[in-house]
């Protein structure tokens, strides 16, 4: 996920602000109230004095009061989508919208060991979750589209029919949606210019991204129905064309203890680029693995795949089958 915008009135007052503000505010009017001002200003200096078992304890108890202030804003965070971070806390803000995260891959109880269920990622439901109140009402442009074939299953069949001549009835028709796959990403194009024939491009959230017949069939259905669909649109469904690829480099480090390459670090950088970019429209540029490996303290850099960067159309999603980094001595 992306980084987190804390708002300032949930950031952490800095120690030595706090612990100023501590003996200024509460302790010293308190301890002048209690025991006068010369005894008061005597403890004061105490506290501000490193030796003393009374600025140790203050320097715990400010310290203790920073943590349970960040445990605190971190719950609050977890309210919002807009900077929750906990799976849990994600699935219970989405619930308010009806909406659960989808199994991708059921779990298998028949093996040893157990294999776990793959579940739908945070951002994916996030995403879903932010566009789900505006609920674009029909096709039409892109981004309508986009809204209903990854959302699929999620808006009921509307029907509007009039009972008597002063009663007309909306009616709401939802059907269960436990078990559907949604599209990990979709775009839509009309294929000829004022021809009405749009195809909407899928990217499953399986495998390397190849849509099924199952999934293609779902969503254009699902797009031709009769409160979705524009009349003057005929729309058909199919899967994004995927163009594998691969992340290969040697990397050069200086063998110093600070500027050794962070290994771990750099292929879970490598590969959550590559994750990112697994979308429709994705690119795999040369230059930003090359950032990403001097970030991690590569002192030069050969990419030996891609030989040049993968730049998909609208219809094109790149599919990273692996990160392979040689580390070498300089």
């Amino acid at each position: 996920m992306s980084v987190v915008n804390v708002p300032e009135i949930l950031t952490v007052e800095p120690f030595e602000v706090m612990r100023e503000r501590f003996i200024n505010d509460f302790f010293y009017p308190h301890a002048e109230k209690e025991v006068g001002a010369e005894v008061a200003q005597m403890l004061t200096t105490g506290l501000r004095s490193p030796n003393e078992s009374a600025a140790l304890l203050l320097d715990a108890m400010i310290l203790f009061r920073q943590q349970e202030t960040r445990n605190d804003n971190y719950k609050y965070l977890q309210n919002f989508s807009e900077t929750a971070t906990d799976s849990e806390m994600i699935d219970l803000v989405v619930s308010r919208l009806n909406l659960t995260r989808q199994v991708i891959q059921p779990a298998n109880n028949d093996v040893f060991p157990p294999i776990a269920a793959v579940m739908e990622s945070d951002s994916s439901l996030l995403l879903r979750y932010s566009l789900a109140p505006y609920g674009l009402a029909t096709t039409g442009t892109r981004t309508g589209y986009k809204f209903h074939a990854m959302t699929l299953g999620e808006r009921p069949l509307i029907t509007v029919y009039r009972e008597s001549e002063s009663v007309i009835i909306q009616r709401f028709e939802f059907t269960p949606t436990e078990g559907v796959i949604r599209p990990k990403d979709a775009e839509a194009r009309m294929l000829t210019p004022n021809s009405g024939e749009v195809q909407i491009r899928v990217l499953s959230p399986v495998g390397n991204g190849t849509a099924d017949q199952s999934l293609l069939d779902a969503v254009q259905t699902y797009c031709r129905r009769p409160d979705v669909a524009q009349e003057s649109d005929y729309i058909t469904a199919a899967s994004a064309d995927i163009i594998p690829c691969s992340i290969v480099i040697d990397a050069w480090e200086e063998t110093a203890p600070t500027r050794l390459i962070e290994r771990e670090g750099l292929n879970q950088a490598l590969n959550q680029y590559a994750i990112e970019q697994h979308k429709l429209g994705g690119e795999i540029q040369r230059s930003r693995i090359d950032q990403i490996a001097h970030n991690y303290n590569a002192k030069k850099l050969s990419i030996i795949s891609p030989a040049s960067d993968v730049v998909c159309d609208w219809f094109e999603a790149p599919y990273c089958q692996g990160v392979t980094v040689n580390v070498r001595a300089n």
